[in-house]
């Protein structure tokens, strides 16, 4: 999820509520009223059509085409997610009411250096802490790029109060797990966000960003890094913290890993902020399985595939509408199924798939897209993915968001980080026939990626563990991993 996403900011406008805990709250009753699907469903959707290409040249049309990817096909699971995210946003505030005189109390003292985290009893008239929503399913199911929709087209981020109470209130922080799950680094990330938004508003110029490093530019002791963090997100009202690419902790230290699940405990234990958690299905293995951190997950949803044929009408319709080419390929039920069995349903692969597919047959001159033309383009655009997709369509188990995430790395550019996913994958029990078909699969990433002599080297270890995987004691045939 990108974090320079546009700032929108709005003038408080307080509705009505019949609910008791939210009476009297401007930062609940600031916040827009809550969208029905029809309205939310108008506010998402995006059909991309394609611009007159008769006067364009092949460049321009190339040019052109990146513009696929901001097509958005709504449904209800994503409407679903919206009101979880509606209820989580008012849930967090409920304790925060900043007209209450404890809450004002609990302020300072949460400013006060001189006051220890032990000593500060945070008000509360809902009895519970902030919860959380733990955002899952396979890459490329739009989980990162949902979240945003709903955020930027549904709520403004900032809403500046006025009157008796003038503060800003930042309705949403988004952010991504860095690479190596340090806390010092996200509480950066968060704050330079904050700044940024700040800046926006009538706030104005800050930079808390320079309290958390000393005067030679290191970052300051990790305690004192999170007081300011915690004053800073309860003096700006902050509503929710979005932390995206949340898998990262997965390969990181054991010891980074429960020190970043214990910052996420105590921000929403001492300040009611509740928190979006996006990470692939595995990243769930890393929490207490004994179930006594639960609240460390929060409600677990996941976003699933397209998987009934209502909604993938709706998204073939909205592809196969946009062809800047001379011959169109009309839809027909054996193209529908065959982009079905390639793609298993995963937006992101099919929207890919059709962009390379367009990017072919302009570059080539047929103006054309054919049955044989997508299977070719699909091996080439997608060497990892060929077994995932066709086990996904089978209802196979095991862990496809291993492959899928790897190929999602090296989509966007991150080679080092998808050889780093690729390895552990590796790590676990394969099958020798599974490993077989991952060691041909990376043969064919070698030959079209272009990775340095240092990937190149890390990709050959790889193999040479695939291949003792392969030329171990057969066991039954499988291409899925053992669990």
């Amino acid at each position: 999820m990108s974090n320079k996403n546009r700032i929108t900011i709005a003038q408080a406008q307080y509705r009505e509520s019949h609910v008791s805990t939210h009476q009297d709250n401007p930062l609940i009753l600031a916040i827009p009223e809550r969208l029905d699907g029809k309205h939310f469903r108008a506010k998402l959707t995006n059909i991309v059509v394609a611009a007159d290409h008769t006067q364009m040249s092949d460049d321009q049309r190339l040019a052109e085409l990146p513009m696929l990817r901001q097509t958005r096909v709504i449904n209800v699971q994503h409407f679903e997610l919206y009101n979880e995210i509606y209820d989580l946003l008012s849930q967090g505030y409920v304790d925060r009411n900043p007209t209450r005189t404890d809450v004002i109390a609990w302020g300072y003292d949460v400013a006060d250096s001189n006051i220890s985290r032990e000593q500060i009893e945070r008000p509360s008239i809902s009895q519970t802490t902030a919860d959380a929503i733990f955002l899952t399913g396979m890459s490329g199911t739009g989980k990162s790029t949902l979240v945003s929709r709903i955020l930027s087209q549904c709520f403004p981020q900032v809403i500046e109060h006025n009157n008796d109470f003038d503060d800003v209130q930042v309705v949403y922080l988004s952010v991504d797990m860095p690479h190596n799950a340090n806390r010092s680094a996200l509480i950066s990330s968060i704050i330079r966000e904050l700044d940024r938004v700040l800046r926006a508003s009538k706030f104005g110029q800050c930079d808390y960003s320079s309290s958390i490093r000393d005067s030679t530019g290191k970052y300051i002791n990790i305690d004192r890094m999170v007081d300011i963090l915690r004053t800073i997100l309860l003096r700006h009202h902050v509503g929710i913290l979005v932390i995206d690419e949340f898998q990262n902790l997965q390969v990181a230290s054991q010891r980074y890993r429960d020190e970043m699940l214990q910052l996420f405990d105590e921000l929403s234990n001492t300040l009611s902020i509740p928190n979006v958690k996006i990470g692939t299905p595995d990243t769930i293995q890393i929490f207490d399985k004994k179930g006594r951190h639960k609240r460390r997950v929060g409600a677990t949803f996941e976003l699933s595939r397209i998987n009934n044929e209502r909604d993938w009408a709706a998204i073939m319709n909205a592809i196969i509408g946009y062809q800047p080419i001379n011959k169109p390929m009309v839809l027909s039920d054996k193209i529908s199924d065959l982009l079905m069995a390639l793609t298993a349903g995963v937006p992101s692969i099919l929207m890919s798939l059709w962009e390379a597919c367009l990017a072919e047959v302009i570059r080539s001159g047929s103006e054309s897209i054919t049955e044989s033309l997508i299977k070719k383009t699909f091996n080439k655009r997608f060497p990892l993915l060929k077994i995932v997709t066709r086990n996904i369509n089978q209802g196979k188990s095991g862990r496809h968001s291993d492959l899928l995430t790897v190929q999602q790395y090296l989509d966007a550019g991150n080679e080092d980080f998808g050889i780093k996913f690729l390895n552990k994958l590796v790590q676990k029990s394969l099958t020798p026939e599974a490993a077989q078909q991952v060691s041909a699969d990376v043969d064919v990433l070698i030959t079209e990626h272009s990775f340095n002599d240092e990937q190149l080297s890390k990709l050959q270890k790889i193999k040479e563990h695939l291949h003792k995987n392969v030329e171990s004691i057969r066991l039954p045939k499988t291409l899925e991993h053992d669990e």
